[in-house]
């Protein structure tokens, strides 16, 4: 598996690389994106650390508890196969509707769908549960950061490493909180369902924290398009 990502890794190097005109497609293409200013970023960064937290708990306990479904007969591990399935497509398609709808919009769509998902199992402890909740957070994590990823860009391209710096530390920390916490509500109900309502409820409130965002893409971002012009003037 490393000497083929090798191979994949020397192949992309190969094709992605950026020629000047592309790169002034994509100059011009931004500077016409409407996304909130940058002193709407603490409403991103906390609920990414949200969506961290809420996520992981699925991520980890979803084999196990399809374990806990008799309907599996012993091959729990189907899920995260189709968890898999679902991922791979996601990022295109999530891109393509931020295209349509907006950032924000899909963002905010895409976290309550996996809020969704992660409290499936709880509502229908089935393999029909199990099966519809690994397909909406297959389909919706790694969208989630793409979108994420690609609005702390576009709001601020000059610093865009730093902010995504940010939002990748507090994912993290979320990331190791989430377990634990899950962890001990489960082992004092002795079942995950407990932990999975957490977990929907930590991401819900983090879709509900971008809402406010969403007003921003009705109207152009005239102070970042200055900017942008600006920028790329003095850089020709």
């Amino acid at each position: 598996m490393a000497v083929v990502s090798a191979i994949l890794a020397f192949l992309v190097w190969i094709w992605l690389i950026d020629t000047p005109l592309i790169l002034d497609r994509k100059i011009e293409q931004e500077i016409f994106t409407q996304v909130p200013s940058v002193k709407w970023l603490p409403w991103l960064i906390v609920a990414y650390g949200l969506e961290g937290l809420g996520y992981i708990v699925t991520g980890t306990f979803i084999v196990s508890t399809a374990e806990k479904t008799p309907s599996f007969n012993g091959d729990a591990t189907f899920v995260w196969m189709i968890v898999g399935l679902a991922a791979v497509p996601s990022c295109i398609i999530w891109s393509s509707l931020a295209k349509k709808w907006g950032i924000v919009k899909s963002l905010v769509l895409a976290m309550i769908l996996q809020s969704i998902g992660i409290a499936m199992p709880v509502f229908l402890m089935s393999k029909t549960g199990l099966v519809i909740s690994a397909l909406l957070f297959g389909a919706t994590f790694m969208g989630i950061t793409t979108l994420a990823t690609t609005l702390a860009r576009q709001m601020s391209p000059s610093n865009s490493s730093r902010i995504i710096g940010y939002l990748t530390a507090i994912y993290a920390v979320g990331q190791m909180i989430g377990p634990t916490i899950a962890g001990i509500l489960s082992s004092f109900s002795h079942d995950y369902n407990s932990a999975l309502i957490g977990a929907a409820s930590v991401v819900l409130v983090g879709a509900c924290l971008l809402l406010n965002g969403i007003r921003f893409e009705k109207k152009p971002n005239i102070e970042g398009t200055c900017q942008k012009m600006m920028n790329n003037t003095i850089q020709k």
